[in-house]
This record gives C-alpha cells, structure tokens and sequence, in this order.
C-alpha cells in the first residue's frame, strides 16, 4: 500500500544525520501531519554512517515514551522501559498492508530466528510496532504471525493515541488516507480494504539502556522472495509484487541489522562483518 520516506528524510536532514539516503529539502518543512506535536519531540541527534547500512548515533529516550503501554499478540501488556537490558530490534508496519509490511515481516522473522541461533534471545528482542491500532487488535496479530511459520519475535498494539505519540516521537511519519488500490481484499476477512495509512519504513536499534542507537530507512530487501507466506504474496498489489523482487530504493536488508549489532552492540548475530 501506498508509503511514503520523504517525511522521516526530511527529518533526518533537519536533525543533523549524514546518512546518503536523506533528501535535502527545498523549503522548510510544516509539522508533519499525523505527528503527535503534544509528544516529546525526536532528538536533535547527529550520526556516522555504519559499515553495513543505515546511521549510528546516541539518543537517550524520555520516560514518557518507555513507558507507553503496548500489548503483544498473545495479549500481553509491556513498555519499552519494561525490556531494558536488551537490546532491541523495532520496525513499524501494519497487516492491512499490500505493499511493502509482509516482507518487512519476512525480515523481522529471519533476524529473530539468526538471534536465537547465535544464542541471544535473551539478549535481544525483535519487535515490530503496529501504525494502525484500529485494526490491529492482538487476535489479528496472533493471526498474521502464524502465516509465518514462527512465533520468535513480538508483534505489538496498542491504543491509538499511544501509537501516534510512540512513532511520533522516532520521528515516523502516519497519517490514515482512503484505500487508493482499487478491488484490493483484505487476506483474513475477504472484504474489500476502505483505508490505508501513509508511513515511513523504518528499521531501528535501542540499547539496552533505553537509547535510540541506529536507524535505516527504506524498503525491505528480503533475502529468498519464496519465504513470503502463500497468503499474503496473493494478497499483494501489483506495486508489492514488484517490491517484493526488486525493491525500490532506499532499502535496507538483514544485513544491514547484522552489521549494526556487531558493530554498536558487539554482538556475533548472523554472517560476521569484517571491521
């Protein structure tokens, strides 16, 4: 469905980043619709670009967002402060998404399972935080991890101002707009999808002391396009398909996750980078 980077660009170059995939603005920007402007604002942060993709940097994150209630997919509530002394692997996504969130999914599943054969799941938590709370209830979530095959890594909701102020707050532009995809159905229900929600593609590091540490933006690149579950590769548009071979750019990959927690947080998960 469709997406859109520009936002989350724009705000990386306001904010000092020197990643090559931010787009120099020609005006200054207006606050972004569907930002929280109420929430803490994203940290003025400056970074260096990492070895394998995507920005490094420090950001301490306010208690008001660790502390935001979110609930996983078997109904279990937790926060971001309630999982300090792991590291975490957070990306943002929806399951009404045709387009670019189920090989999000792919990835975010691939990164959990190399994390539990190097040994570290008690170290490290794969987490993907819902933009649509109104359809994303925890039986929904339930359902789109099962298509998976695995249940490795957390699927989370949560109320819808909580949501908007969360993302808001790691600078993640939303905003819910009327389904432009024509006939598209959605994979559960079979009834025809009436909106969509705009956001960036994120992917993103927290240290274990609740720091924001490195980010990556783009679409997902999945490794093996026949990992998509049969379900939702049907249930793709005509643009996910094509995103799904060849993704447009920016992207980010597995490896570029691998490479960010071997270099930020020393650790030996996946394919070892050479320093």
């Amino acid at each position: 469905m469709k997406k859109t980077a520009l936002a989350l660009s724009i705000f990386l170059v306001m904010t000092g980043f020197s990643a090559s995939y931010a787009a120099t603005p020609s005006a200054k920007p207006k606050p972004m619709a569907g930002m929280d402007m109420s929430a803490p604002t994203p940290p003025p942060i400056s970074g260096t670009a990492a070895m394998m993709g995507g920005t490094i940097f420090d950001a301490a994150m306010p208690d008001a967002i660790a502390n935001i209630s979110l609930k996983d997919q078997n109904g279990k509530s937790f926060t971001l402060a309630s999982l300090r002394g792991k590291e975490i692997v957070l990306t943002d996504f929806f399951t009404s998404c045709d387009m670019i969130c189920p090989m999000t999914t792919v990835n975010m599943r691939d990164i959990a399972l190399a994390v539990n054969k190097a040994g570290d799941s008690s170290k490290v938590k794969v987490l993907e935080v819902t933009v649509d709370p109104g359809r994303d209830t925890v039986s929904r979530l339930k359902a789109y991890q099962a298509l998976y095959g695995n249940s490795d890594w957390t699927l989370a909701t949560g109320s819808a101002a909580d949501i908007t102020k969360f993302w808001s707050w790691f600078g993640v532009y939303t905003k819910k707009i009327p389904n432009e995809d024509g006939e598209g159905v959605d994979w559960q229900t079979g009834k025809k999808i009436t909106y969509d929600i705009q956001h960036d593609d994120v992917v993103i590091l927290l240290g274990p002391n609740s720091h924001y540490r490195w980010i990556d933006l783009g679409n997902p690149a999945v490794a093996n396009p026949t990992e998509l579950p049969a379900t939702l590769k049907r249930f793709l548009s005509d643009q996910g398909r094509l995103n799904l071979l060849k993704p447009q750019q920016p992207d980010w990959t597995i490896g570029a996750v691998y490479g960010a927690l071997q270099e930020v947080f020393g650790l030996p998960i996946g394919p070892k980078m050479k320093m």
